[in-house]
Order: C-alpha cells, then sequence, then structure tokens
C-alpha cells in the first residue's frame, strides 16, 4: 500500500470517527468519560507509575479532565505533551496546576515550558495515549501527526491507549510506522493483548 493510498484512508476514517463523535448524547458521552477515568484510575499500570504522561483532550477525543485531576491530586509527577511541528516532535513538560495550561500549536493547551520541566520517560512511567479508532491488533488512529508513534519507538515504556467503544474496528489501515499499543481502555472494556506485541 503506497503512503499516499494509506493516509486517503486513514483521512477517511478519521472523519467517521468524527462523526460518530457528534453523534454521540453528551449523557452517554459523559457516562462514556466516567467509565474510562475509573478504568484507568483502577488498572496496575496506572497504580504502579510514579510519572503519568497524559494528554488535554480535545473535541471528539476522550475526556482526561478528570484523569488530570486525579493525577495532580494523587502526587504523582504529571507531564503534557508539546508538539513542535517544524521538528515534528512531541515533549513532555510536567504540570503542576491546571492553572498553568496557555494555547500551543494546534491550539491544545500546554504546559510551561521551562528547562526544568522537560521530563523524561522511565520505568516508572505511564504514558496515556489518544485514539480516534483501534482494531483487535492494538493498531490506532490518531490525529494525524504520527507524534506518539515516533515518540513511543524512542520510549519503550508502558503505553495505555484510551478510546470510545464506537471507535472499534475490525481491521485499520496501517503502515511500518505505526505503533500498535499492547493495553487499551473503552467504556466497555479494558483489553490487553498480550503476546501480541
Amino acid at each position: 500500500m503506497t503512503e499516499l493510498l494509506l493516509s486517503e484512508q486513514k483521512r477517511a476514517l478519521r472523519a467517521e470517527m468524527i462523526r460518530r463523535r457528534r453523534e454521540m448524547p453528551l449523557p452517554a458521552r459523559a457516562a462514556a468519560d466516567a467509565a474510562i477515568t475509573a478504568a484507568v484510575l483502577a488498572h496496575p499500570l496506572f497504580a504502579s507509575a510514579m510519572q503519568v504522561f497524559c494528554y488535554v483532550s480535545m473535541p471528539h477525543e476522550v475526556s482526561t479532565e478528570a484523569l488530570i485531576r486525579a493525577c495532580l491530586s494523587s502526587g504523582r509527577t504529571l507531564g503534557l505533551p508539546v508538539c513542535d511541528p517544524a521538528k515534528r516532535q512531541m515533549t513532555f513538560y510536567r504540570l503542576d496546576d491546571p492553572a498553568e495550561l496557555t494555547e500551543g500549536a494546534y491550539r491544545i493547551p500546554v504546559p510551561p515550558q521551562t528547562a526544568d520541566r522537560v521530563l523524561t520517560a522511565d520505568a516508572d512511567t505511564l504514558v496515556i495515549v489518544p485514539m480516534f479508532a483501534f482494531d483487535g491488533d492494538g493498531f490506532r488512529l490518531g490525529q494525524g501527526g504520527g507524534y506518539y508513534d515516533r515518540w513511543l519507538s524512542r520510549n519503550p515504556v508502558p503505553a495505555l491507549g484510551i478510546c470510545y467503544e464506537n471507535g472499534r474496528t475490525e481491521t485499520l489501515p496501517h503502515g511500518q510506522y505505526d505503533r500498535a499499543l499492547r493495553y487499551l481502555i473503552t467504556e466497555h472494556k479494558s483489553e490487553d493483548y498480550y503476546g501480541k506485541h
């Protein structure tokens, strides 16, 4: 499959997933967000993590507002991503208070970007990964920038993907640079693709 065809297939699937999110009744979506948050907080990977790399949710993504509050109140170190479009790279910076957030690239809220806040992934780090869609092999569809795939290829730490159940697909188009996740959570279940990755 050519990169152009792959990109077109992903773009079409992303548009379909956005449509599905828009059609979700607000009460159902709020209930799904709450169920996913509870499943993440109860997951063994979260329990053992001293440092959590999360994301600030945008429209059509699983809400992370409660997750961010839970990380901060638990005393864990919380990191949020800052994307550099010129270098196509992502760096995590420490957030101490939601009031510190300002608008960054792609209009995504970001924490202060000072040298003392740069975080490095280690054995005690868990990264929460956003997804529009996923398949039975753990491959995910994101926003399309490839930031998480590149970051995960350099940082082999535990990663937990979160997505609405309506993002489940039988197969997902993916290329050689796409990274499958072992752990995925929806409002219906928590899945471990042990043996596949």
